[in-house]
């Protein structure tokens, strides 16, 4: 039995490989997956390592799995979902200037899997302007993203499960937004970044700031 490294009444977190901790977890026990998952292209160190087991779990404990992937990430990640495929979402990052092979891109995609939203997300599609510092992290998402895509697809006081946390910012959104969360991350560095901002969300959160 893996422990958390850290729990609380809103957060838990281990620092694990997500297929040690995924199926300890009860089946129909999380209100969604919502995460960014390694896709192994060897593009980065972190990026190596693709336990593809990962998403028949999210299957078993989850109803629903959002993979958050970037326009160039659905060659990937449509193959990975097949016949669970339900919808993509997608959102313009209105101040993006990432370089693509044809131009900019400036956009995010989020795979939905197993089963739609519990919430009628009106429009498949929203806009997001960076603001805030990026955390430290190979591939970080941006907290502005990160909040609508959570209030779009779940609800207030649902349980978020993110099989590979990274720096966190999915654990923090749910914290800002007022859902529970349990993350999972393999690496110790990036696992202690996560755990220091989800902890300062959590007594934000708190504290009502």
């Amino acid at each position: 039995m893996i422990e958390p490294a850290y729990q609380s009444s809103k957060v838990t977190l281990y620092c694990a490989d997500c297929l040690d901790v995924l199926p300890q977890l009860e089946p129909g026990s999380v209100d969604a997956v919502v995460t960014d998952p390694p896709y192994g292209t060897d593009k980065a160190a972190w990026d190596a390592y693709f336990p593809r087991d990962w998403f028949y779990w999210a299957g078993i404990v989850s109803r629903m799995t959002i993979i958050i992937t970037g326009s160039q990430g659905l060659e990937d990640t449509v193959p990975l979902v097949g016949n669970q495929f339900v919808d993509v979402i997608a959102a313009r990052n209105s101040n993006g200037m990432t370089r693509g092979p044809i131009g900019y891109n400036n956009w995010l995609a989020a795979v939905i899997a197993f089963a739609k939203p519990k919430k009628d997300n009106g429009w498949n599609f929203f806009e997001f302007a960076v603001r805030g510092d990026m955390p430290e992290h190979p591939s970080p998402k941006p907290i502005e993203y990160m909040l609508k895509l959570i209030e779009r697809t779940t609800n207030d006081g649902d349980l978020i499960l993110d099989p590979f946390m990274g720096s966190g910012t999915t654990g923090v959104a749910c914290m800002q937004t007022g859902r529970k969360f349990i993350g999972i991350e393999i690496d110790p560095t990036y696992y202690a970044i996560a755990e220091k901002r989800i902890k300062q969300a959590e007594a934000q959160l708190l504290l009502g700031i």
